[in-house]
C-alpha cells in the first residue's frame, strides 16, 4: 500500500506518482450497492454553469455508502477493501450475520476478516461507531455526524482525522482537520480511526490529461479573460488595477462570505483565527 513512480523517460514522468492499489482486494463493485451517476458538466437543472471548469472525465457508478451505521449492536465482517472513484478514501464491503452487505468508509488499518460493530457498548476498536459521549478525548475519529441520526458528514476525506478535546454539558469540543474547533452534540455518532489512504496528498498528477480523466477542465485566470466574461478581464496587456474577485464580483481575499447561520454559535475557534 503506497505510491509508485517511474523512470523519467519523459518530462511528465519525472515527478508523476501513482497509487499502487496494493490494498485493493476486490476490483468490481457490489452490483446491488451501485446506482448510475449522471454527469452534470457543472450545470444545474436550468442548464447554467454553477461550478466552473468541470466536464468530461471517465464514466463512474456511485457506490451507496452507509454513513448512518444504524444497525446498532449487530456485528459485520469485512469481506473486501475496494476503490471508489467518487471519493479519495477507500471503502470497505462488510457483511452482517443475516447476509446484508453494506459499504463503509474504510479506516486506516482495517483488514479483510476483521469485524466491526456500532452502538453505545461497542469496543474502542478501528471501524467501530460510537456516540461521542462514549469516546474518550484524544482518540482519532472520522465520519462524524452533525445532527444525531442524520449520518456522518464531517471528516470523510483520505487520511483525515479529528479529536475530541473536551466535553461540557451535552456537547463535545471536536478539533477538525482544518484546525477549527466545533461543539457537536454527544449523541452524534463517529467512527474510530483515521480515514484510509493516508498518502493521498503525496500523489502528483504530473500532466493535464490526468486532471481531465477526473472531470476537471483547465482553470483559466480571470485576468486573462475579456471584460464580458470576468470583472478582472480586459486592459491593454497585463493589468494589476483590479480588486481580486470572483466572476460575480465577490472579493476573493479576506472577505468573509459565510452568512449569519444558527450553527455559527457552535464554532468555538475558526480555522483561520490566530492561536
Amino acid at each position: 500500500m503506497g505510491i509508485k513512480s517511474f523512470p523519467p523517460y519523459t518530462p511528465t514522468r519525472r515527478f508523476q506518482t501513482y497509487d499502487d492499489f496494493s490494498d485493493i482486494t476486490k476490483t468490481k463493485p457490489e452490483k446491488s450497492l451501485t446506482v448510475p451517476l449522471k454527469k452534470t458538466g457543472g450545470r444545474n437543472n436550468q442548464g447554467r454553469v454553477t461550478v466552473r471548469f468541470r466536464g468530461g472525465g471517465h464514466k463512474r457508478k456511485y457506490r451507496i455508502i452507509d454513513f448512518k451505521r444504524n444497525r446498532l449492536g449487530d456485528v459485520a465482517k469485512v469481506i473486501a477493501i475496494e476503490y471508489d472513484p467518487n471519493r479519495s478514501a477507500r471503502i470497505a464491503l462488510v457483511e452482517y450475520e443475516d447476509g446484508e452487505r453494506r459499504y463503509i468508509i474504510a479506516p486506516h488499518g482495517l483488514q479483510v476478516g476483521m469485524t466491526i460493530t456500532q452502538g453505545e457498548d461497542a469496543p474502542l476498536e478501528i471501524g467501530n461507531a460510537l456516540p461521542l459521549a462514549k469516546i474518550p478525548e484524544g482518540i482519532d475519529i472520522h465520519n462524524i455526524e452533525f445532527i444525531p441520526g442524520k449520518g456522518g458528514q464531517l471528516v470523510r476525506s483520505a487520511g483525515t482525522a479529528a479529536q475530541i478535546l473536551a466535553k461540557e454539558g451535552n456537547y463535545a469540543f471536536v478539533k477538525l482537520p482544518s484546525g477549527e474547533i466545533r461543539k457537536i452534540h454527544l449523541k452524534c455518532y463517529a467512527t474510530i480511526g483515521r480515514v484510509s489512504k493516508i498518502y493521498h496528498d503525496e500523489i502528483v498528477l504530473g500532466k493535464a490529461g490526468r486532471s481531465r480523466w477526473l472531470g476537471r477542465r483547465p482553470h483559466v485566470r480571470g485576468i486573462c479573460m475579456n471584460p464580458v466574461s470576468h470583472p478582472m478581464g480586459g486592459g491593454e496587456g497585463r493589468s494589476k488595477g483590479h480588486l481580486p474577485q470572483s466572476p460575480t464580483g465577490v472579493p476573493a481575499k479576506g472577505y468573509r462570505t459565510r452568512k449569519k447561520k444558527p450553527s455559527s454559535k457552535f464554532i468555538v475557534k475558526r480555522r483561520y483565527d490566530e492561536v
